[in-house]
């Protein structure tokens, strides 16, 4: 099979072993890479960076040990070794003790940050890099758009797409679907569906974020009109549909409630586009017929899955819809299904206790809690940020640590003086502490996205747009908040949560309250 390449083309020999790694026929990798006498750096690099990858890391580990006994410096299939088994500061310590860096070696490591949810140090080491004199390429644009995109840092964003048109890379389908992502996760779907269009090459990468992003602003309109012009397009030798094409699909159906058509093209999906039914589609119909308010209906939908099917997805789109719909006992069969399979995860716990604190059963809501405590099981703490800058600001949910707290509290007290006079009633429901109602309405004011919002008020000339992301789903109170906030200080405010997006403009909501 490796007729036709040459002993001593190296750059053919990488790019077949990479090949095959991408492909996962590791095996295949390992014996053509033996076969090759005329190794170097790059051919290490690249041998060891594909098994660790594919999570074969003790094999990693023999092969660079024997990179170093054929005395050859460990580069950046070290720091990608490190990275993919978690160990990002052993990468890191990696990393800095090689004086001579090339591109590959940045890349490697603003991939292992990227990879590990470590989105602020890969866009400063970036930033760095640029600074360094050294030019990103496209490999570098694509791992780093994404971070951009989930911290909102627009403003980065815009720096790094300019830098992508200056040096022809905007044009490379990666780089393009990844500026897609990016501007639509800002909250500007505008820009996204700019770039998307002018893109001459489209991958199914591509057309899957453009759908996923209209599904997740709410547009379920435009979603299923881009699927239906990519399935009619696809009949003419077009980029085909694929699995996660539908759930992008139910994805916006749900958002949107148009359940007829989420069911109809549900129960189609064989028949008019080839694609096999999995879990995670049952898990977004259930999520679809549960958010409708059709929670014994997508009850129904869990249990007719196939036995082999795995149903965590449909039993937590389960418990989300008796969260939202105060289903107690569906509720509760939802969440102990899932503590059974996932026993750490505190979301199961959280659910369920809000769904007793939400009618009133707050010994069984403190009966969770305690449940959790006695676990060892930590609820993850309300963290919102907001760009400003050249800086991304968090903030946690009654956390005093931010250099302007203090003035962002009493801002916030004076502000909802101010929206109770315009109407505004706080839904305390959404605090789930057992105190007096003034306790619950200090509790309230302290909620992640009420202080990104102050803070951008605060810090923004009049008029600018706000943009803020939250790492879990918005409350109830915070999104009523908003509402009355966008109206009194007259300002358009962008809220992701980490199911979808909110615009707020002069009192409303672009979900129309249907999230």
């Amino acid at each position: 099979m490796f007729d036709g390449i040459t002993e001593r083309d190296s750059v053919s020999w990488n790019s077949m072993i990479s090949a095959l790694c991408r492909a996962e026929e590791v095996d295949e990798a390992k014996g053509l890479f033996k076969l090759f006498d005329d190794r170097n750096l790059v051919s290490w690099n690249t041998m060891i960076s594909s098994l660790s990858q594919n999570e074969r890391f003790m094999e990693a580990l023999v092969f660079l040990q024997l990179m170093v006994r054929e005395g050859i410096k460990p580069g950046s299939a070290l720091v990608d070794m490190y990275c993919n088994c978690g160990q990002v500061e052993s990468g890191h310590r990696v990393f800095e003790r090689i004086l001579d860096k090339r591109i590959g070696l940045w890349n490697a490591m603003i991939t292992g940050y990227a990879q590990n949810e470590h989105d602020g140090q890969a866009l400063m080491l970036f930033l760095r890099m640029r600074l360094a004199g050294f030019k990103p390429n496209s490999v570098t644009l694509m791992t780093i758009l994404p971070g951009c995109a989930w911290m909102a840092a627009l403003a980065k964003g815009k720096e790094i797409h300019a830098y992508a048109i200056r040096n022809g890379l905007a044009s490379d389908v990666t780089v393009g679907s990844a500026l897609v992502d990016m501007y639509a996760k800002c909250g500007c779907l505008n820009l996204s569906r700019r770039v998307f269009t002018g893109m001459t090459n489209k991958n199914i990468i591509t057309w899957n974020v453009i759908i996923m992003a209209y599904g997740m602003h709410g547009q379920g309109d435009e979603a299923l009109k881009l699927f239906q012009d990519m399935a009619s397009r696809a009949k003419f030798g077009g980029v085909k549909p694929n699995e996660i094409t539908l759930i992008s699909v139910f994805a916006a159906c749900s958002h949107s409630g148009f359940v007829d058509e989420g069911l109809r093209i549900f129960h189609s999906m064989k028949a008019d586009y080839g694609i096999e039914v999995t879990a995670d589609h049952y898990a977004c119909v259930v999520d679809l017929l549960g958010r409708a308010g059709q929670v014994e209906q997508a009850y129904e939908l869990l249990n007719a899955m196939p036995s082999g099917f795995d149903k965590i997805g449909a039993w937590s789109s389960l418990l989300g819809a008796c969260r939202l719909h105060q289903k107690v006992e569906i509720g509760e069969i939802a969440a102990e299904s899932l503590i059974q399979l996932q026993p750490d995860v505190d979301s199961h716990y959280v659910l369920l206790s809000n769904i007793y604190a939400s009618v009133g059963m707050w010994e069984k809501a403190m009966g969770v809690r305690k449940r959790m405590e006695e676990l060892g099981v930590k609820k993850e703490a309300g963290c919102s940020w907001i760009e400003y800058g050249d800086e991304v600001h968090r903030f946690l949910a009654g956390d005093m640590s931010h250099p302007q707290s203090e003035k962002l509290h009493g801002f916030l007290e004076l502000l909802y003086e101010r929206m109770k006079k315009e109407g505004y009633v706080p839904d305390t429901s959404c605090v789930l502490h057992n105190v007096g109602e003034d306790e619950k309405e200090i509790l309230l004011c302290g909620h992640s996205e009420k202080l990104a919002i102050a803070f951008g008020i605060l810090n923004t000339p009049p008029g600018t747009t706000i943009r803020v992301a939250k790492n879990l789903r918005v409350c109830n109170d915070c999104h009523t908040a908003s509402k009355y906030i966008s109206k009194i200080e007259e300002r358009d405010i962008v809220l992701r949560d980490v199911k979808r997006f909110h615009h707020f403009r002069n009192g409303t909501c672009s979900c129309g309250d249907y999230w």
